[in-house]
């Protein structure tokens, strides 16, 4: 009997709590930096890392590039305010940091989304922590944005349970690799 999505996610929290992942995340930063898709973006719209997430920061000191992290509005959707490595953050109802609300960027000037994720799998779908918050920005983004997850290798499964609203994604990027979809 196939897992729940409920059930992938514990998995994938109580996985991740096992690794160094300070050392694994420079790798990951080290291999996005070096994708010939992260040298042609200009704005890449990011994540402040939550519970043992896979720490992007180090790619926000990046001055060529624009950042933009997400800022919950309301139950349903999220936007993505400019971030600069001086900016205020504040603490959202989910306990993520997150920008002051300030203007919020045109998803079709993004050439690039970095994601978190639970876990994903060999197909590029991903698990989040289900509320469908990036489904739903992901589902307005244009098709050229690039959407990238940084995950560790041991968080890629064969198939994840997913239906018509999840969005695939166009690489996965790990500290042994990087795979295409």
């Amino acid at each position: 009997m196939s897992k729940t999505k409920q059930e992938y996610r514990i998995w994938a929290k109580a996985t991740r709590k096992q690794f160094n992942i300070e050392y694994i995340s420079n790798i990951i930063c080290r291999k996005i930096q070096d994708l010939e898709e992260y040298h042609k973006a200009k704005n890449i719209a990011g994540f402040y890392p939550y519970d043992n997430e896979i720490d992007i920061k180090p790619l926000f000191q990046d001055l060529s590039k624009n950042w933009f992290l997400p800022v919950v509005i309301d139950k349903e959707n999220m936007i993505f305010c400019p971030y600069e490595t001086c900016s205020e953050l504040i603490l959202n109802k989910f306990g993520i940091y997150e920008p002051c609300k300030g203007k919020e960027v045109n998803i079709n000037e993004l050439d690039m989304i970095v994601i978190p994720a639970l876990s994903v799998d060999e197909n590029g779908n991903r698990l989040g922590y289900g509320k469908g918050y990036y489904d739903r920005f992901l589902a307005k983004l244009p098709q050229q944005c690039i959407k990238i997850v940084p995950i560790l290798d041991e968080l890629i499964v064969k198939n994840l349970p997913h239906n018509q609203y999840d969005i695939p994604v166009d690489l996965i990027v790990t500290q042994s690799g990087v795979y295409n979809f």
